[in-house]
């Protein structure tokens, strides 16, 4: 891919081919995480797509504790 220069305010250009290849569009937030070797950039997950997709995937009957939903999530593999 070449080399990228990091400006004087700390932004790099991500080429037009890498941002394709990982569905990057203007406007979409990023989540940067360092690495053992330099940084990780993923998009970020909204949490209103990532709702709606859980939606129907958790039914009970009865009321719905939220600690003993997150106690139960811990304990999953």
């Amino acid at each position: 891919m070449g080399k990228n220069v990091v400006d004087e305010r700390g932004r790099i250009t991500i080429p037009k081919e890498l941002r394709d290849k990982a569905g990057f569009k203007p406007g979409d937030s990023v989540r940067i995480t360092p690495t053992k070797d330099g940084v990780l950039i993923t998009k970020a997950v909204d949490l209103n797509v990532f709702m709606e997709e859980l939606r129907g995937c958790i039914t009970v009957e009865g009321d719905l504790d939220p600690l003993k939903l997150k106690e139960i999530w811990r304990t999953v593999p």
